[in-house]
C-alpha cells in the first residue's frame, strides 16, 4: 500500500512537472512570438518615419527632380506645373516629383528587394494605383475618428504580415495637386502604411526556438531525474517505516502489529486447507529482576540472545515475534489435520523451546539463568479469531506462572475464570493499597528454653470486597503485577515501626531480629540498600534489629550483585536468611559465599520428620552443615512436639511454629512480650 502511494506521488509529480514545464515553453514561445510582433512593429515605424522624413524633404524643397529612366514617368498630375521636364545640358532628361511620388517610388524599390512593402493611399486617391483596400479604408476612418495610429497582423495571400499605418494631414503644397474641396490644412488628407512580412522574421526566431525547447527539455529531464531520486528516497523512508513499525526495533522480531496482519492469514490459509495451528506465548519468569540488578543494557542483551535462541529453534514455516516486554509469540503452522497429534505436536515443539530458553546464558560477561513459562492455544478448537487466540495463550500462560512459573499449560475453558479471579484480585489490590488494607502478623520465634528470641513479620490483608485474602493468592499476583514494590515498601515501613514501639517498651528480646520477607522485585531494585537504610533512620530502629528473608531463587538470579548488597547492609548492622532452605538451586555451591546469619529450613521437610526417614536425613544434614559453617538455623512449621523433641535432638535452637504460636497482631505479640517480661521478672525475684 505504501509503495503504491509514493509511485502514485511520483507519477502525480511527473506530470505536474511535465505539464508546467509544457506551460513555460508555451508561454516563451508566446513571448518569442509577441517580440517577432513587436520586432516588425519597429521596422514599420521606422520606415513610416523615414518616409515622412522623405516627404517633409521633398515638399519642402517643392519637388525634387529625378531622371526620367527605370519606370520613372514624369507625374501627369503635375502637368500643370511650369518646367515639371527639363533636360540638362548633357542632355539627360528630369522630371519634377512631388513628396507623395518620391514616397511612392521608394516603396516600389523596396518592394522589390522583398523587404518593407509601403503605401499612400486616400479615401479619394488622385491616382487609381493609391486606391485603399477594405483594411485602408477601415483606418482611414479610426483616422477621422481622431486616431493617432493603427496596426494589425493580418493575412495577405495566405502570407502573415503586420500593418501600421499613420494619418497624413493636408499642407498647403498638397493642394497643388489635390483639389481643396471640403478638405483644408491639418485635416486628414490620406495615409501612409507599411506591411511587414512576418515569415522571415518567424524563420529567425526558429534557431532560437530550437534552444528554448533544447533547454525545456534538458530542465524537464533534470526534474524527472530529480522527482526519480526523490521518490526512491521516500521509498526507502516508507520501506523502512514499514519495517520499523512491523518490527521490533531491539531484536528484529516481527512486533504485534505485524503478527495482527499476519496471524488471521495462516488462520484462514489453515481453515482452507482443514489444517490446525498454535500460538505459542512466552513470558520469561523474573526477567524483571536482570533489569533492575545489572541494568537494562545487560536485559536487553539478554532479549536479543533469547530472540536468536527462538528463530533457531523455529521450523520453517513458523513465526517468531515480539510482543513487547519480555513476551513472545511463536507461530506454529501447518499441525495437520487430526486435532489430537496438532495438540501433541504443539507440546512437542514447546517443550523443546522450553529445554533451549532454560540453558545459562552468557552475556555481557554475566552468567543468567532465566526460565521460560509457555501459554499454548490451538487453532481452531481454543480459538477461531485473533483476539481469542492471544487472550487464550495469555491466559494459558498465566497458567504455566501460576503453577510455579517454568511450565508449559494449554488453554483450557476454565482458566479464563482465574484469570477473571486474578485480574479482580489486582484491581481491589490496587484500591487496597491506597486505603492502607493490608497490615502485618507476627510470628514469635522461640529457642530451647521456649522464649520468644525473634519474630517474623508476615503479610495479611482483610478486603471489604473479597474478606480476608490468603498471601497465598494475594502475593503471586502482586509479585506478576509490580504491586510488590509499594506492598514490600509500606510493610517494611510498618514493621521497623512496630519494632521501634518494642524497644522503646523495652520489650524487644535481647540481641532478637524482626524478619521481613524481601521479594526479588524489591531486592534487585538499584536503590535497595539506600531504602533500607532510609527506612531503618527514619524509625530510630538499630539496624541489628532487622532480619531480611531471601529465597535462594533471588540468589541465584545474581550471585554477586547479591553478595554486594548482602556486604552493603551488613556491615551497616542489618542480618540475612535464607528462608525455605533446600528447596532451591545448588544451595551448597553459592551458601559458602554469602553473608548469611541464619538458615530457615522449609516447613515442607519439618512436616514429616517424625514419619519419613527421608524428610528426617534432610533436616539432620542441613542443621550438621549449619553448624559447621557457624550459622543458625530457625525451623519452621514446628506443628507438635515431636517435632520439637528431633529438632532439639539434633542440635537445632530456634523454633516457628503454631505449637508455639500462630501469626499474631502486633497487640496480641506485646501482650505475649509483656507477660514474658513479667514472668522473668518473677523468677528473678524468686
Amino acid at each position: 500500500m505504501q509503495r503504491t502511494s509514493s509511485w502514485h506521488l511520483a507519477v502525480v509529480l511527473a506530470v505536474a512537472w511535465t505539464v508546467a514545464v509544457a506551460l513555460s515553453l508555451g508561454w516563451n514561445i508566446h513571448l518569442m512570438y509577441g517580440h517577432v510582433v513587436k520586432q516588425a512593429y519597429g521596422m514599420a515605424n521606422a520606415a513610416i518615419d523615414k518616409d515622412m522624413a522623405y516627404r517633409q524633404l521633398v515638399a519642402g524643397a517643392g519637388g525634387i527632380y529625378v531622371p526620367v529612366e527605370g519606370g520613372v514617368e514624369p507625374n501627369p498630375y503635375l502637368s500643370h506645373v511650369p518646367h515639371r521636364d527639363i533636360e540638362t545640358p548633357d542632355g539627360r532628361r528630369l522630371t519634377l516629383v512631388n513628396s507623395s511620388y518620391f514616397t511612392r517610388l521608394v516603396h516600389d524599390i523596396e518592394a522589390e528587394g522583398g523587404g518593407l512593402r509601403g503605401t499612400v493611399t486616400s479615401l479619394q486617391p488622385l491616382r487609381p494605383a493609391n486606391s485603399p483596400d477594405s483594411w485602408h479604408r477601415d483606418a482611414m476612418l479610426a483616422f477621422h475618428a481622431g486616431a493617432d495610429e493603427v496596426s494589425e497582423v493580418v493575412r495577405v495571400n495566405n502570407q502573415a504580415q503586420f500593418r501600421l499605418m499613420r494619418p497624413r494631414h493636408a499642407q498647403e503644397s498638397c493642394f497643388a495637386c489635390h483639389p481643396r474641396g471640403e478638405i483644408g490644412p491639418g485635416d486628414v488628407l490620406g495615409g501612409l502604411s507599411v506591411a511587414v512580412p512576418l515569415q522571415p522574421l518567424r524563420e529567425r526566431l526558429f534557431g532560437q526556438l530550437a534552444t528554448l525547447a533544447g533547454g525545456h527539455a534538458g530542465l524537464w529531464l533534470i526534474g524527472l531525474f530529480g522527482i526519480r531520486i526523490g521518490h526512491r528516497r521516500i521509498a526507502r523512508q516508507e520501506q523502512f517505516l514499514a519495517y520499523n513499525a512491523h518490527h521490533d526495533s531491539l531484536t528484529g522480531l516481527p512486533n504485534r502489529n505485524y503478527l495482527v496482519g499476519y496471524l488471521p492469514l495462516q488462520m484462514e490459509e489453515a481453515s482452507s486447507r482443514d489444517h490446525h495451528l498454535a500460538l505459542m506465548l512466552f513470558d520469561l519468569d523474573r526477567f524483571k529482576n536482570v533489569n533492575d540488578s545489572l541494568g537494562h543494557s545487560v536485559g536487553d542483551a539478554l532479549l536479543q540472545e533469547i530472540a536468536r535462541r527462538l528463530n533457531r529453534q523455529a521450523r520453517d514455516g513458523d513465526r517468531v515475534c515480539r510482543l513487547g516486554g519480555d513476551e513472545f509469540i511463536v507461530v506454529l503452522n501447518r499441525l495437520g489435520p487430526d486435532s489430537e497429534q496438532a495438540f501433541m505436536r504443539a507440546r512437542s515443539i514447546a517443550e523443546r523451546f522450553h529445554e533451549q530458553l532454560g540453558q545459562p546464558y552468557q552475556v555481557l560477561g554475566y552468567e543468567l539463568h532465566v526460565t521460560p513459562s509457555i501459554g499454548i492455544a490451538v487453532f481452531p478448537e481454543q480459538g477461531d479469531t485473533l483476539e481469542d487466540l492471544l487472550r487464550h495463550a495469555d491466559v494459558a500462560m498465566y497458567k504455566a506462572k501460576s503453577e510455579g512459573r517454568n511450565n508449559i499449560a494449554f488453554f483450557m475453558p476454565g482458566m479464563q475464570a482465574a484469570v477473571d479471579q486474578r485480574l479482580r484480585l489486582e484491581k481491589e489490590m490496587r484500591a487496597g493499597l491506597a486505603r492502607g488494607e493490608f497490615h502485618l502478623h507476627y510470628q514469635p520465634q522461640y529457642d530451647t528454653r521456649e522464649r520468644i528470641v525473634g519474630f517474623e513479620a508476615l503479610a495479611r490483608w482483610e478486603s471489604p470486597q473479597l474478606g480476608s485474602v490468603s498471601p497465598m493468592e494475594f502475593i503471586p499476583v502482586a509479585e506478576e503485577s509490580g504491586l510488590i514494590l509499594a506492598l514490600g515498601e509500606q510493610l517494611m515501613a510498618a514493621a521497623v515501626k512496630q519494632a521501634r514501639a518494642w524497644v522503646d517498651e523495652g520489650l524487644f528480646p535481647d540481641e532478637g531480629t524482626l524478619s521481613v520477607n524481601v521479594s526479588a522485585h524489591q531486592f534487585h531494585r538499584q536503590e535497595f540498600v539506600n531504602h533500607i537504610r532510609g527506612t531503618l533512620e527514619q524509625a530510630g530502629l538499630p539496624a541489628r534489629c532487622l532480619d531480611i528473608e531471601l529465597t535462594e531463587s533471588i540468589v541465584i538470579d545474581d550471585v554477586q550483585g547479591t553478595i554486594k548488597k548482602m556486604e552493603a547492609l551488613r556491615q551497616y548492622g542489618v542480618s540475612f536468611s535464607i528462608d525455605d532452605f533446600g528447596t532451591g538451586y545448588s544451595s551448597l555451591s553459592y551458601l559458602k559465599l554469602l553473608p548469611v546469619h541464619n538458615l530457615k529450613i522449609d516447613r515442607s521437610f519439618v512436616r514429616d520428620i517424625d514419619s519419613d526417614s527421608n524428610d528426617a536425613v534432610i533436616v539432620e544434614t542441613i542443621i550438621g552443615m549449619a553448624t559447621h559453617l557457624g550459622l543458625e538455623v530457625i525451623a519452621e512449621g514446628v506443628e507438635n512436639l515431636a517435632h520439637l523433641d528431633f529438632l532439639k535432638a539434633h542440635g537445632c535452637r530456634r523454633y516457628q511454629g503454631y505449637y508455639f504460636s500462630r501469626p499474631l497482631p502486633a497487640d496480641e505479640v506485646t501482650q505475649l512480650l509483656r507477660k514474658q517480661q513479667a514472668d522473668a521478672s518473677s523468677q528473678s525475684a524468686v
